[in-house]
């Protein structure tokens, strides 16, 4: 099964690399198609683990998404406008530097190059996508999210169908990719449902659906983490005491709250309670038994502090490998996995030099996201929902996270950038679409072509 799925996703990571260079206008949708090809082609297929279903060291499941973001780096290359220059400096100095810590310290092994590799072809998706729909006007922009939206949602609806026929055991939609990036994709995607929902004027049943097979999914998947990344989408997103903002927050609590009555969220809301439990022993400096539930995530947590601190100033360097040998130096607990929050181990990965470096780029990502302020404060909810979620996972490799804010930064700069604005709209830098009548022209051409 493994080589007829290597098969598949070679083949169709293929298709869509040709499918989206082909032309803009197919261009345009090509991360909800990478999604896709995670999802609807594989819906009877029992779950795979992503340590398996790899390839050269790479989970099979990135390959779509990488694929469409490497097609729009050779078709429309990465014209960025000039204020990503600092970005792009200092993601360049990021990859010399984990470069040199990670072999000075770890040596030069086929892990520990895939893990470094990850992180320039996670730029160069993120700089392509934002370049490409830095061109899209607010019309474009707007299908695009309602396409992404619609696969979630179809995606959703597969995950539970799964799991009523007994194919998973829980209600993931995408079968080679383990349930905790599952909850990541749908988390980061969420509160663009609310966005598309003002933006697009769509009925309240409407979004009350949508968020009910959304939260339904993420209860029988079973995520802690996943169910505090909605809430927390919910808040930030309706954070403002408005009438409006309190009746559709009062709406989508009531849907919340049949949800758990009927039964179906017991298991997820046990394991909630027990984080309260854990956390609350903690507090108090009381010592937990190594049958709890949470004992072994807390002992990995306590490893990642040690380690960061046995490695404060250059890290471990980046990788499993690096990590296991800084762990073990200061730990003797037999499970030698990651702690389940990006910035402790990152921080053992990279020492402050590098830790420091990294929350830069993300910061500088963040400031190219529309703000908080206005209408497309959904873009900049999305990534504060990813920097909650990233304290319980560490799923920042993810090339879907990087194709999907580049992609909003991208959309986020017609509307925040004056300076470059009429430079960018009337000079012969080409839309990849618009609505706009004066440029029907000019963008026909470019769509066909």
């Amino acid at each position: 099964m493994l080589t007829a799925l290597k098969a598949y996703y070679l083949c169709a990571s293929l298709g869509l690399f040709i499918f989206a260079i082909y032309s803009n206008k197919n261009a345009l949708h090509s991360f909800g198609y990478g999604i896709a090809l995670n999802i609807f082609p594989l819906a009877l297929m029992p779950e795979v683990s992503m340590d398996i279903a790899r390839i050269a060291g790479m989970p099979l499941a990135y390959l779509p998404v990488i694929s469409a973001g490497l097609a729009l780096a050779v078709r429309n290359g990465i014209r960025l406008p000039r204020s990503y220059s600092l970005l792009l400096t200092l993601a360049a100095i990021y990859c010399i530097y984990t470069f040199f810590t990670t072999v000075a310290l770890g040596g030069v092994t086929v892990a520990n190059l895939a893990y470094w590799l990850a992180w320039p072809l996670n730029f160069l998706i993120f700089f392509s996508a934002a370049a490409f729909f830095s061109r899209v006007d607010q019309v474009t922009a707007n299908k695009v999210i309602k396409f992404t939206i619609t696969v979630l949602v179809l995606g959703c609806l597969v995950g539970l169908a799964r799991y009523a026929l007994g194919i998973g055991e829980d209600a993931n939609f995408m079968p080679v990719v383990n349930r905790n990036g599952t909850v990541v994709f749908i988390a980061m995607i969420f509160p663009l449902l609310l966005y598309i929902y003002k933006e697009e004027r769509k009925s309240l049943a409407w979004l009350l659906f949508c968020i009910s097979c959304i939260a339904l999914t993420l209860t029988l998947t079973f995520s802690r983490s996943g169910i505090i990344g909605m809430l927390a989408g919910i808040i930030l997103y309706y954070m403002r005491f408005t009438l409006s903002g309190l009746l559709k927050s009062t709406a989508i609590v009531l849907v919340l709250t049949a949800i758990v009555l009927s039964g179906v969220a017991d298991k997820s809301l046990q394991r909630l309670e027990r984080v309260s439990v854990t956390t609350s022993m903690l507090i108090h400096g009381q010592d937990l038994s190594n049958n709890m539930n949470d004992y072994n995530r807390v002992m990995l947590l306590k490893g990642a502090i040690a380690t960061a601190k046995d490695n404060f100033w250059f890290g471990t360097g980046l990788g499993l490998e690096n990590y296991r040998k800084g762990f073990h130096k200061v730990s003797d607990y037999g499970h030698d996995s990651k702690a389940h929050n990006f910035y402790l181990s990152y921080f053992a990965e990279l020492g402050l030099a590098g830790f420091s470096l990294l929350m830069l780029i993300l910061f500088l990502i963040s400031k190219k996201l529309y703000p908080m302020s206005g209408r497309y404060k959904a873009f900049k909810v999305s990534f504060l929902v990813m920097a909650i979620m990233m304290t319980m996972n560490e799923y920042i490799l993810l090339p879907e996270l990087w194709f999907f804010f580049g992609m909003l930064a991208g959309m986020s700069y017609l509307r925040t950038d004056i300076a470059d604005r009429p430079r960018q709209v009337l000079a012969p830098v080409r839309p990849a679409y618009s609505a706009s009548p004066s440029l029907n022209r000019l963008t026909n051409r470019n769509l066909n072509g």
